[in-house]
């Protein structure tokens, strides 16, 4: 149930979004791509000591990056990339993982997190600073991306920015990531009670940062051109980006796999060593020129599953 504060906020965005629909539009975008910093960030951004951040500098500001190289190598080298509102650090005991096997690993702090600068994110400033990571530390073997890293990871992969080029890896992993942007934008339009003009203006943003339509930033239909191998990892009991999403994607193509857990949510996945497992072996795995072709997805069920 709303709070009388929230009714007449929404009141207030219906009336001045008929109006005014671009200004309300403009004003909505702030507040949607906005990310919450924390008044006090723990000591080097809750890396370990021995590690600093690589600065790159994209269009939008600076962004950090960290690198940790494995001792000992396997000639693979993966770029992982939180979700929203996260940073590298929840990703490190992956990227451990990752090194065990002999993977060299980087982890990019997306713009307006971690040791990044700005406060603000949207798919046109991930896409800059996966580019940044690529000229700087690539090429990459593999992207790895959790919840919106994953479509940030897909679109970079896709080449879906018309003023960056595609960086696509051999391989895709993409942990608890929505299928649809579309239905996030008019997720949002909804909770603040954007009128439908406003919500066209706020959509007709997208195509003014990236040249491309909204409409097409669906997963399930990106990665039926992708032709690479594409791991998706969810859980079935995701509050925050539903299961649903996940089988949309693995529905694209002989070329997706989906791996299945329970009882893990969105972000305790990350630390499950069944998924870095299921992860390490997808990298490490022969590229799909030497895999056998399935003529449907092929659908891995967690031991918690």
């Amino acid at each position: 149930m709303m709070h009388a504060g929230q009714q007449i906020a929404k009141g207030v965005i219906g009336r001045a979004g008929t109006r005014w629909p671009k200004t309300t539009a403009d004003m909505a975008f702030r507040v949607f791509t906005r990310i919450p910093r924390p008044r006090r960030p723990k000591p080097n951004h809750g890396m370990p000591d021995h590690l600093r951040p690589i600065t790159l500098q994209t269009a939008s500001g600076p962004v950090a990056t960290w690198s940790l190289p494995s001792a000992a190598l396997a000639g693979r080298k993966a770029l992982l990339v939180h979700g929203w509102n996260s940073q590298s650090r929840h990703m490190l005991s992956l990227a451990r993982a990752l090194n065990d096997a002999g993977i060299d690993v980087v982890l990019l702090d997306l713009p307006g997190h971690g040791a990044s600068s700005g406060r603000h994110l949207h798919l046109g400033k991930g896409i800059e600073a996966i580019d940044a990571a690529w000229r700087h530390h690539g090429p990459f073997d593999a992207f790895v991306g959790h919840s919106f890293g994953g479509a940030v990871a897909l679109n970079a992969a896709l080449g879906t920015s018309m003023c960056v080029p595609a960086r696509r890896p051999d391989k895709l992993v993409l942990i608890a990531a929505p299928n649809s942007l579309p239905a996030i934008f008019r997720g949002f339009g909804r909770t603040v009670g954007l009128p439908a003009p406003a919500q066209t203006a706020l959509e007709r943003k997208v195509l003014t940062l990236l040249g491309q339509s909204l409409d097409l930033m669906v997963a399930s239909e990106q990665l039926k051109s992708y032709g690479r191998p594409v791991l998706v990892l969810h859980d079935m009991d995701d509050r925050d980006v539903l299961y649903a999403d996940a089988l949309r994607m693995a529905r694209a193509g002989s070329h997706v796999e989906l791996f299945t857990t329970s009882g893990l949510g969105h972000r305790r996945l990350l630390k499950s060593a069944e998924i870095h497992a299921a992860i390490r072996d997808h990298i490490a795995g022969p590229p799909l020129a030497a895999q056998e072709p399935a003529p449907y997805p092929r659908i891995l069920i967690g031991e918690g599953a």
